[in-house]
Protein backbone atom coordinates (compact mmCIF):
# COMPACT_ATOMS: atom_id res chain seq x y z
CA UNK A 1 0.00 0.00 0.00
CA UNK A 2 1.81 3.44 -0.79
CA UNK A 3 2.39 5.85 2.05
CA UNK A 4 -0.08 8.32 2.46
CA UNK A 5 1.52 11.32 4.13
CA UNK A 6 -0.45 12.75 7.31
CA UNK A 7 -1.63 16.02 6.35
CA UNK A 8 -3.23 18.25 9.10
CA UNK A 9 -6.75 17.55 7.53
CA UNK A 10 -6.08 13.94 7.12
CA UNK A 11 -5.03 13.81 11.12
CA UNK A 12 -7.96 15.73 11.75
CA UNK A 13 -10.83 13.97 9.87
CA UNK A 14 -8.51 10.65 11.36
CA UNK A 15 -9.13 11.74 15.08
CA UNK A 16 -12.66 13.01 14.13
CA UNK A 17 -13.64 9.51 13.23
CA UNK A 18 -11.64 7.61 16.15
CA UNK A 19 -13.77 9.66 18.34
CA UNK A 20 -17.09 9.47 16.98
CA UNK A 21 -16.32 5.32 16.71
CA UNK A 22 -13.42 4.39 18.90
CA UNK A 23 -12.71 2.61 15.74
CA UNK A 24 -8.75 2.96 14.33
CA UNK A 25 -9.88 1.25 11.04
CA UNK A 26 -12.89 3.58 10.50
CA UNK A 27 -10.84 6.31 11.36
CA UNK A 28 -7.85 4.97 9.04
CA UNK A 29 -9.71 4.82 5.85
CA UNK A 30 -12.15 7.87 6.49
CA UNK A 31 -8.65 9.76 6.63
CA UNK A 32 -7.26 7.84 3.53
CA UNK A 33 -4.31 6.35 5.22
CA UNK A 34 -2.80 2.93 6.35
CA UNK A 35 -2.86 1.87 9.97
CA UNK A 36 1.04 1.61 10.15
CA UNK A 37 1.11 5.60 8.95
CA UNK A 38 -1.10 6.03 12.22
CA UNK A 39 0.50 3.71 14.27
CA UNK A 40 4.25 5.00 13.26
CA UNK A 41 3.14 8.55 14.06
CA UNK A 42 1.61 8.27 17.41
CA UNK A 43 5.13 6.70 18.02
CA UNK A 44 6.56 9.85 17.35
CA UNK A 45 4.49 12.53 17.57
CA UNK A 46 3.15 13.03 21.59
CA UNK A 47 0.90 15.53 20.70
CA UNK A 48 -0.82 13.43 18.42
CA UNK A 49 -0.74 10.33 20.62
CA UNK A 50 -2.03 12.99 23.27
CA UNK A 51 -4.85 13.73 20.63
CA UNK A 52 -5.67 10.24 19.53
CA UNK A 53 -5.92 9.20 23.93
CA UNK A 54 -8.45 11.90 24.43
CA UNK A 55 -10.28 10.57 21.01
CA UNK A 56 -10.42 7.20 22.44
CA UNK A 57 -11.81 9.25 25.72
CA UNK A 58 -14.51 10.43 24.03
CA UNK A 59 -15.58 7.50 22.30
CA UNK A 60 -15.26 5.80 25.70
CA UNK A 61 -17.60 8.10 27.13
CA UNK A 62 -20.29 8.08 24.24
CA UNK A 63 -20.23 3.71 24.94
CA UNK A 64 -20.55 4.89 28.58
CA UNK A 65 -23.52 7.18 27.90
CA UNK A 66 -25.07 4.77 25.43
CA UNK A 67 -25.27 2.07 28.03
CA UNK A 68 -26.58 4.37 30.94
CA UNK A 69 -29.15 4.75 28.58
CA UNK A 70 -30.20 1.19 27.99
CA UNK A 71 -29.61 0.45 31.77
CA UNK A 72 -31.51 3.74 33.48
CA UNK A 73 -34.22 5.03 30.43
CA UNK A 74 -34.46 0.96 28.28
CA UNK A 75 -34.76 -0.08 25.05
CA UNK A 76 -37.64 -0.23 23.36
CA UNK A 77 -38.48 -3.56 22.09
CA UNK A 78 -41.35 -5.19 19.74
CA UNK A 79 -43.62 -7.37 21.47
CA UNK A 80 -43.89 -10.90 20.24
CA UNK A 81 -46.62 -13.64 21.34
CA UNK A 82 -46.05 -16.84 19.93
CA UNK A 83 -43.38 -16.19 17.88
CA UNK A 84 -45.60 -12.97 15.65
CA UNK A 85 -45.16 -9.45 16.37
CA UNK A 86 -48.34 -8.30 18.79
CA UNK A 87 -49.92 -5.41 17.38
CA UNK A 88 -52.13 -2.53 18.35
CA UNK A 89 -55.85 -1.64 17.13
CA UNK A 90 -53.94 1.03 15.03
CA UNK A 91 -52.04 -2.28 13.43
CA UNK A 92 -48.46 -1.03 14.81
CA UNK A 93 -46.37 -3.00 16.55
CA UNK A 94 -46.97 -2.78 20.46
CA UNK A 95 -43.51 -2.22 22.21
CA UNK A 96 -42.35 -3.34 25.80
CA UNK A 97 -39.84 -0.95 27.48
CA UNK A 98 -36.49 -3.51 28.60
CA UNK A 99 -33.73 -2.13 31.06
CA UNK A 100 -30.72 -3.89 31.06
CA UNK A 101 -29.56 -5.09 35.03
CA UNK A 102 -26.56 -5.71 33.79
CA UNK A 103 -25.71 -2.78 32.08
CA UNK A 104 -26.40 -1.28 35.51
CA UNK A 105 -24.50 -3.23 37.46
CA UNK A 106 -20.97 -2.77 35.27
CA UNK A 107 -21.70 0.73 35.26
CA UNK A 108 -21.69 0.78 38.77
CA UNK A 109 -18.69 -1.41 39.22
CA UNK A 110 -16.86 1.26 37.11
CA UNK A 111 -17.63 3.83 38.99
CA UNK A 112 -17.54 2.26 42.54
CA UNK A 113 -15.15 -0.04 42.31
CA UNK A 114 -14.95 -3.13 45.60
CA UNK A 115 -13.50 -1.22 48.53
CA UNK A 116 -10.74 -3.33 50.00
CA UNK A 117 -12.54 -5.19 52.95
CA UNK A 118 -9.97 -5.48 55.01
CA UNK A 119 -10.33 -4.73 58.60
CA UNK A 120 -9.41 -0.29 59.09
CA UNK A 121 -11.69 0.02 62.37
CA UNK A 122 -11.65 -2.19 65.17
CA UNK A 123 -14.29 -1.23 67.64
CA UNK A 124 -12.65 -0.32 71.30
CA UNK A 125 -13.27 -2.82 73.96
CA UNK A 126 -16.19 -2.63 75.63
CA UNK A 127 -16.05 -2.66 79.80
CA UNK A 128 -17.68 -0.16 80.91
CA UNK A 129 -20.46 2.48 80.12
CA UNK A 130 -18.00 4.91 79.46
CA UNK A 131 -16.42 2.47 77.07
CA UNK A 132 -19.39 2.40 75.09
CA UNK A 133 -19.62 6.11 74.20
CA UNK A 134 -15.97 5.98 73.43
CA UNK A 135 -16.67 3.56 70.96
CA UNK A 136 -19.29 5.64 69.86
CA UNK A 137 -17.25 8.47 68.88
CA UNK A 138 -14.99 5.95 67.59
CA UNK A 139 -17.68 4.77 65.34
CA UNK A 140 -18.66 8.24 64.06
CA UNK A 141 -15.05 9.31 63.47
CA UNK A 142 -14.73 5.97 61.81
CA UNK A 143 -17.60 7.10 59.37
CA UNK A 144 -16.08 10.12 58.55
CA UNK A 145 -12.34 8.63 58.23
CA UNK A 146 -13.88 6.70 55.26
CA UNK A 147 -12.93 3.77 57.59
CA UNK A 148 -16.33 2.59 58.45
CA UNK A 149 -19.41 2.68 56.03
CA UNK A 150 -22.42 3.67 56.98
CA UNK A 151 -23.90 0.60 57.08
CA UNK A 152 -21.47 -1.23 59.29
CA UNK A 153 -21.66 1.67 61.04
CA UNK A 154 -25.04 0.76 62.19
CA UNK A 155 -24.06 -2.63 63.25
CA UNK A 156 -21.64 -1.60 65.28
CA UNK A 157 -23.99 0.48 67.08
CA UNK A 158 -26.27 -2.20 67.02
CA UNK A 159 -23.54 -4.37 69.07
CA UNK A 160 -22.65 -1.20 71.34
CA UNK A 161 -26.27 -0.66 72.10
CA UNK A 162 -26.76 -4.53 73.01
CA UNK A 163 -23.81 -4.16 75.40
CA UNK A 164 -25.39 -1.28 76.96
CA UNK A 165 -28.36 -3.09 77.67
CA UNK A 166 -26.71 -5.90 79.38
CA UNK A 167 -24.95 -3.80 81.50
CA UNK A 168 -28.20 -2.34 82.45
CA UNK A 169 -29.77 -4.99 83.42
CA UNK A 170 -26.54 -6.56 84.93
CA UNK A 171 -26.93 -3.14 87.05
CA UNK A 172 -31.09 -3.98 87.34
CA UNK A 173 -29.76 -7.50 88.80
CA UNK A 174 -27.64 -6.58 91.05
CA UNK A 175 -29.08 -3.36 92.93
CA UNK A 176 -31.94 -6.16 93.33
CA UNK A 177 -29.45 -8.27 95.11
CA UNK A 178 -28.68 -5.54 97.13
CA UNK A 179 -32.07 -4.91 98.27
CA UNK A 180 -32.98 -8.95 98.90
CA UNK A 181 -29.70 -8.93 100.73
CA UNK A 182 -30.26 -5.54 102.97
CA UNK A 183 -34.28 -7.05 103.23
CA UNK A 184 -33.29 -10.50 104.30
CA UNK A 185 -30.98 -8.82 106.93
CA UNK A 186 -32.98 -6.64 108.23
CA UNK A 187 -35.08 -9.94 109.35
CA UNK A 188 -32.15 -12.15 110.83
CA UNK A 189 -32.46 -12.14 114.30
Amino acid sequence: MKRLKLTRARRENFLKVLADTGNVTAAVAAAGTSRTRVYELRKTDTAFAAAWDEAEDIATDGLEDEARRRAVEGVAEPLVSAGKLVRGDDGQPITVRRYSDKLLLELMKAHRPQRDRSVRFQLPTLRSAADAASAMAAITAGVANGDVTPGEAAEFSKLVAAFVAVLDASEFEQRLLTIEEKQNGATRP
